[in-house]
């Protein structure tokens, strides 16, 4: 069994220097957008895909690529001291 990728092996969806130019308004529009994204995948993938097909290993690294896409706002978030 291949063992699961760690974090660091997930392609990033925005570049830290990006982050770090935003607008706050505009990260915040950003993670209501992944954190959205990623629930609407996740219940795609509960719903309607059976757990071992291809389609939902693609769906798997979907939501894996906007969760971590929503840990980088909230780091760029909280290192910057916005509130959501």
């Amino acid at each position: 069994m291949a063992p699961l990728l760690a974090s660091a092996d997930v392609k990033r969806m925005y570049h830290p220097s990006d982050l770090a130019a935003m607008d706050p308004l505009v990260l915040m529009k950003n993670l209501d957008h992944v954190r959205m994204t990623s629930r609407r995948l996740s219940y795609i993938l509960q719903q309607q895909v059976h757990l071992y097909t291809p389609e939902a290993n693609q769906l798997r690294e979907q939501i894996d690529l906007y969760v971590d896409a929503e840990r980088q706002i909230e780091g760029e978030m909280a290192r910057r001291r916005i509130r959501a």
